[in-house]
């Protein structure tokens, strides 16, 4: 009989671990901010993971785990980044070679968790809550980072639980929600549900308990101790998050800034039109006057506080009264100029033919920040994906160049080699990449309320909190991002951008200011709470005060970075290399 239960048992043993690992891919989808649901589902953050927890643990190899692991990685970064196949002619090589990227990315993961779940015992629950913030901090840094999808996204609507990343960033909530799905994993495996096959959940003795050593379900004491601890750990998140958000942040001055979101394709329309969309609704937002968002002396949200819809005072209205003054700064998106704006500037004086853009800037009274190229070289065309700031004079004072690109679309490796240099060019389309910047620069602004100093990263440069980080370490007040992702044509694109860049006014206690082509153009308080938005994919403008807080010392994560995901690193190194030694000794016994 004993014989007949582990023939059937292994028959369905590998389609019920890749099934396993499907579903958790799309739970995972599902808990992020997504098309069904745009802020995400926050409980399936806490369980997402538990189906391929289970998986990996019925495994019986190497190779199985990475096959399985690499599949859920695949098919997770498919369902949720489907967006990348919108963008113009390079959709195969977006999203088509990223879904393999991360095929192989999770496949050597895979390999690291049935080390660590198979042979760490009564710790493994903790192991892979170390190991998962570990990869998840590794996947989202560097050339190639990508800091999408990640756990803590699925906690969108739920601000309580994101206020501890101004101690530990983005990772430390990585790891409680990883400790979460690996604690109730083991509650669910120790009811016998879900069923990982009768060799995971034999109990010692069991004629097949010994092929699948390892993993077996943790005993009863080790699952309310696990329990008991990831409530422990929740309640003092949740403790923390109430208390910081209660604590008022200091509050030194207002910027009266006007955002518009032209909402144009750059692919497809000409710079003109697109300017002329931009000074429009410029012209627009600046008869009116601006929207109040912050108190005169500190900030303390409420804990709803999220994506919320215009106030009837903030959407384009030509026949609303002229405001009293002139805005300090108007932004206009990244690309919005598609010349450099110093070197053309008999251009810019006669187009757009209706509204030209110099005259404009110069008879607003107010400082002028977009994104346009700079040329770094005009023999050989090299140019600089860089944002400027425009003096009321017209004249330009600061550019930075972004210095962290778009892997393979904005900085193209191996560029200096002749046949990949032609590959990239016949095959995959790409005539070149920019030039990519090297020095962090924090821009001067003289305003109304105050003088300040912003950073401005980017694009997706304000999903990466070690960028960000620098601009607050040479001194900056707020962040001030300039984004154009308008070719995804999704709301979850827009979102999944803000729920990632939203960190990094918690991170620092600081203000984050987006103005996007297409969305979520937004203010961003310095508990992630949005003070103002505009709706997502329509020209449209805002007005506001945006309020500049800043207290007299830098919170945690701007004075020590990340910390936690160096210290979950090292953890996970000295795990691996214990766990090792102790496989090859375990190898090395007489049967």
């Amino acid at each position: 009989m004993s014989t007949i239960l582990e023939h059937g048992a292994e028959r369905w043993r590998l389609p019920r671990v890749f099934a396993l690992a499907a579903v958790s891919a799309i739970l995972m989808t599902l808990a992020v901010p997504n098309e069904l649901f745009k802020l995400g589902l926050a409980p399936l953050g806490f369980v997402a993971l538990v189906p391929l927890y289970a998986a990996v643990l019925e495994t019986e190899g190497l190779g199985e785990a990475g096959i399985a692991v690499g599949l859920f990685g695949a098919l997770q970064h498919g369902l949720s980044s489907f967006w990348l196949w919108f963008f113009k002619d390079f959709r195969f090589w977006t999203l088509g070679s990223t879904v393999a990227a991360y095929y192989i990315v999770y496949l050597v993961l895979g390999f690291y968790l049935w080390l660590f779940l198979k042979r760490s015992g009564a710790a493994r629950p903790l192991a892979f809550a170390v190991l998962w913030a570990t990869f998840e901090h590794s996947k989202s840094t560097g050339f190639l980072g990508y800091p999408w999808g990640l756990l803590p996204y699925s906690l969108s609507g739920v601000l309580p639980l994101l206020q501890m990343a101004d101690l530990t960033g983005v990772y430390g909530i990585s790891a409680l929600l990883a400790l979460a799905n690996s604690a109730i994993a083991e509650l669910l495996l120790g009811l016998g549900f879900p069923r990982t096959g009768d060799r995971a959940g034999a109990p010692a003795g069991h004629p097949l308990a010994g092929a699948a050593a390892g993993a077996a379900p943790l005993g009863r004491k080790a699952r309310l101790a696990y329990l008991a601890a990831l409530l422990v750990a929740v309640g003092l998140a949740t403790g923390y998050g109430l208390w910081r958000m209660a604590t008022p942040v200091r509050q030194i001055g207002t910027i009266d800034a006007v955002l518009v979101q032209q909402d144009t394709d750059p692919w497809e329309g000409s710079e003109e039109e697109g300017i002329g969309v931009n000074i429009r609704l410029a012209r627009e937002a600046m008869a009116r006057p601006p929207l109040a968002l912050g108190g005169r002396g500190s900030a303390s949200p409420s804990a709803s506080s999220v994506l919320v819809p215009p106030r009837a005072s903030e959407t384009s209205s030509p026949e609303a009264p002229p405001a009293a003054g002139s805005p300090d700064l108007v932004l206009f998106s990244e690309s919005s100029l598609r010349r450099p704006y110093a070197e053309f500037q008999k251009y810019f004086s006669t187009h757009p033919q209706l509204d030209p853009l110099a005259p404009f800037i110069k008879s607003s009274g107010s400082w002028f920040f977009t994104g346009a190229p700079v040329v770094v070289d005009w023999d050989t065309g090299d140019a600089t994906n860089s944002v400027i700031l425009v003096d009321p004079r017209g004249r330009l004072v600061q550019s930075y160049a972004k210095i962290h690109p778009v892997p393979f679309a904005e900085a193209i490796p191996f560029w200096e080699f002749a046949p990949f240099r032609k590959f990239i060019q016949n095959v995959v389309g790409l005539e070149s990449g920019w030039v990519m910047g090297t020095e962090y620069v924090v821009f001067d602004l003289p305003a109304k309320g105050g003088d300040f100093r912003f950073g401005a990263p980017i694009c997706f440069e304000d999903a990466f909190a070690d960028v960000c980080r620098e601009f607050f370490l040479r001194d900056a007040d707020l962040l001030v991002n300039l984004t154009d992702v308008s070719w995804s044509k999704t709301d979850s694109a827009e979102i999944q951008h803000w729920a990632a860049a939203r960190f990094r006014a918690i991170e620092s206690r600081r203000t984050l200011v987006r103005s996007t082509n297409g969305g979520v153009s937004c203010v961003v308080g310095p508990y992630g709470q949005v003070l103002a938005s505009l709706p997502l994919f329509r020209p449209a403008s805002l007005r506001c005060e945006v309020p500049v807080y800043r207290d007299p010392s830098p919170t945690p994560y701007i004075r020590f970075g990340d910390w936690f995901a160096r210290a979950a690193l090292l953890l996970s190194a000295a795990l691996f290399v214990i766990l090792t030694i102790g496989e090859k000794r375990e190898r090395g016994r007489p049967l």
